[in-house]
């Protein structure tokens, strides 16, 4: 019973957030739904997201926020994640549990006019510059500079573009 409520009122809620969005002109990506509580930015806007972020696109936001720039494509089952547990040196640094998770200070910044190939997953902190390319299933854990081609398991520079 308690179930059956609680779906009725997020189905309601909805109706209310997309009836008073449409009725001031507010675009709701309907995809884009990162997990925590930091936001993703989208410097390029809803259409740009609507277009080139697929909805197998996994942002989580549980220690920082994700900004990304105009004209990004992601490829499917991409996987943006702005938190990591602590490893076992960190945790003793931080006098923290081994899994614990900072919850700010990961920011992942993806640049402009980039392509992060299908499979990916992007682990925070990182920058990723302008016009970068990341090969598909590649795992980036260091910041990638602008136009590089970077591929692997932990992905490594291939070449500049």
């Amino acid at each position: 019973m308690k179930n059956r409520f609680i779906l009725w009122l997020v189905d309601k809620t909805k109706r209310y957030v997309w009836t008073f969005a449409n009725l001031y002109d507010i675009r709701i990506n309907k995809h884009v739904s990162p997990q925590g509580q930091h936001s993703v930015i989208l410097k390029g806007g809803i259409d740009d997201a609507n277009n080139n972020i697929p909805k197998t696109v996994y942002f989580n936001t549980r220690s920082g926020d994700i900004t990304i720039g105009e004209n990004t494509v992601f490829g499917e089952d991409v996987m943006v994640l702005t938190g990591k547990h602590y490893c076992v040196s960190e945790a003793e640094e931080e006098n923290k549990p081994l899994h614990y998770v900072p919850e700010e200070g990961r920011d992942v910044t993806i640049g402009s006019g980039c392509y992060i190939g299908s499979g990916v997953i992007v682990i925070g902190k990182v920058n990723i510059g302008d016009y970068a390319v990341i090969g598909s299933g590649s795992v980036v854990t260091k910041d990638v500079p602008s136009r590089a081609f970077f591929a692997g398991n932990p992905a490594k520079l291939i070449k500049m573009l």
